[in-house]
């Protein structure tokens, strides 16, 4: 009997050390990813970018947040008439259409006071005017695909997140986003009316003549 239960205890002993050794062999090896798998990162990573900054380019003194809220009410007015679900072609400066889909030309703002909110082609911003920290890039699309119900969403995100905050004390800020089904090449942005970005935005003769937006909506600018 005592030959047998040592056999057993032999048995599990071996049993554990197997174990141990499978769990060793596990943890020691170096993790490969499979190609193609959500764990595989496609390069690295882009630098971040945040959703609101204080750039004395889009902002001089102060947006006041009740005339952010009538912008957006301005945007949502004047394109009101459009299906808010449709998807549009969001045409590049000077660019034809490239789709069946209706085109809307770029850029488009709307402003109320002290406050402006505008739809750009990322690719036809000057750089200098892109987003703190970020710089050109080259999958920007030249046209973009989008509807108006996710760019006035957009806007007022950053209506909320950026402006708002001074509400509780802190100092309004400009802010933007990235949308777009193609590439997020087109950016709603919000920043003061008067601040080099909306000279800039308003300077016609830097996205060219209105009549070049082909098949276009040429009334690009709307004011309260």
């Amino acid at each position: 009997m005592w030959e047998m239960s040592n056999s057993k205890y032999q048995r599990w002993i071996l049993a554990l050390v197997q174990v141990l050794v499978i769990i060793h062999t596990v943890f020691a090896t170096p993790f490969t990813p499979v190609p193609g798998s959500l764990l595989l990162p496609n390069g690295p990573n882009p630098p971040r970018v945040d959703k609101c900054n204080r750039s004395s380019l889009w902002i001089s003194t102060k947006i006041q947040h009740e005339d952010c809220l009538a912008a957006l009410e301005l945007f949502r007015r004047q394109e009101g008439q459009k299906r808010g679900t449709q998807r549009f072609e969001f045409l590049s400066p000077g660019a034809r259409k490239t789709s069946p889909l209706l085109p809307l030309a770029t850029p488009r703002m709307y402003f109320a006071k002290t406050c402006s909110v505008a739809i750009l082609m990322m690719r036809a911003i000057p750089p200098a005017f892109l987003p703190p920290g970020m710089t050109p890039q080259s999958s920007w699309p030249m046209n973009e695909v989008e509807t108006l119900d996710v760019l006035k969403n957009a806007a007022a995100e950053v209506v909320r997140e950026c402006v708002s905050w001074g509400k509780a004390g802190g100092f309004p800020l400009a802010g933007w986003v990235a949308r777009g089904q193609l590439g997020k090449g087109l950016g709603v942005f919000v920043f003061q009316t008067g601040s080099e970005m909306y000279k800039m935005v308003r300077n016609e003769r830097a996205w060219g003549d209105p009549g070049t937006f082909l098949d276009a909506d040429v009334n690009r600018t709307f004011v309260a």
